[in-house]
């Protein structure tokens, strides 16, 4: 008998205690359709009975984001991992809205409907070779989204320094970048002036903005007539320019950074009525451009 036939036979109201090793169990499986039937063998299994069946649903949602040719049951899986969480998560002490599933949609859900929606070279992104580099970038920040921000990598001045020549742009990354990692810093280390209940919605579109001005700052450095233009603009003139490439990390950026300032705007905020962008999708937006400026430095000869 196989290890996952083991675990098809224990008892469902075990599996919550025991999914480290179920988690060890299937990693071992050889490819990746193999772990998502997997996955979906224990989903399946779990299903009549009333324990969550997040884990799995979420393991498979993730791997088929990965390896799928379009977003589509990956999303769907995810979303199924989500509604386990709200039912099952305040049991257990935990808040659904800070579990995977839900920082995972909040990142890629309605930013891949997004590229969808695009007819230029941004929803090429979403086509292989170049969906590989997209969906990499994707996870790497909600992989980086979860570490603390006491611990988190960043840039120092020096970096700056060596990525924009214009001082004046200099000046304004130096100061939105530092600002923006000081103001998460603020949200999990709050202080008696500050409130996570009521300002992280409001905060997390200012660090948004701000990380999205660091951008916009790299991207002038590079473009001759960049005088009055705004980031749509200006990703427009990068990309025609070859400094934007698609299947990049800063292809990847741009998009990204460019879907979600358009939600510091009330209307468009108010149109997003699933997934919102609180303080992990910001912390987010910090790891997508700490990538891109290593990557930039790299560059450097």
């Amino acid at each position: 008998m196989s290890a996952l036939d083991q675990i098809l036979q224990q008892d469902p109201f075990l599996f919550e205690g025991d999914w480290s090793r179920i988690d060890q169990v299937v990693g071992t499986l050889g490819s990746i359709p193999e772990r998502v039937a997997a996955w979906e063998a224990i989903a399946n299994y779990l299903k009549p009975h009333p324990v969550s069946k997040g884990m799995p649903y979420f393991r498979a949602g993730h791997l088929r984001l990965v390896n799928d040719p379009d977003a589509t049951l990956a999303l769907t899986l995810i979303e199924a991992a989500y509604k386990e969480d709200m039912q099952y998560g305040p049991s257990t002490g935990k808040i659904a809205q800070r579990m995977g599933a839900y920082r995972l949609l909040a990142l890629t859900k309605g930013f891949i409907q997004y590229l969808e929606s695009k007819k230029n070279w941004e929803s090429e992104q979403l086509k292989p070779p170049n969906r590989q580099i997209l969906i990499t970038t994707l996870l790497a920040v909600y992989n980086g989204s979860l570490v603390h921000i006491l611990d988190a990598d960043g840039h120092t001045y020096q970096s700056f320094f060596k990525v924009i020549q214009d001082k004046s742009l200099l000046s304004f990354a130096i100061e939105n970048y530092f600002c923006a990692e000081n103001l998460i810093e603020m949200f999990f280390v709050q202080g008696p002036h500050f409130s996570r209940h009521t300002n992280e919605y409001p905060l997390a579109r200012a660090i948004v903005g701000l990380f999205a001005g660091v951008l916009e700052a790299m991207l002038a450095d590079k473009i001759p007539d960049a005088k009055g233009k705004t980031l749509g603009p200006l990703i427009h003139e990068a990309e025609k320019a070859d400094i934007i490439k698609v299947g990049t990390k800063l292809g990847a950026l741009s998009s990204m950074m460019l879907y979600l300032r358009n939600h510091i705007h009330p209307d468009r905020n108010a149109s997003r009525t699933e997934y919102f962008i609180d303080i992990n999708v910001a912390k987010g937006c910090k790891v997508a451009l700490d990538w891109v400026i290593a990557d930039l430095l790299n560059a450097k000869p």
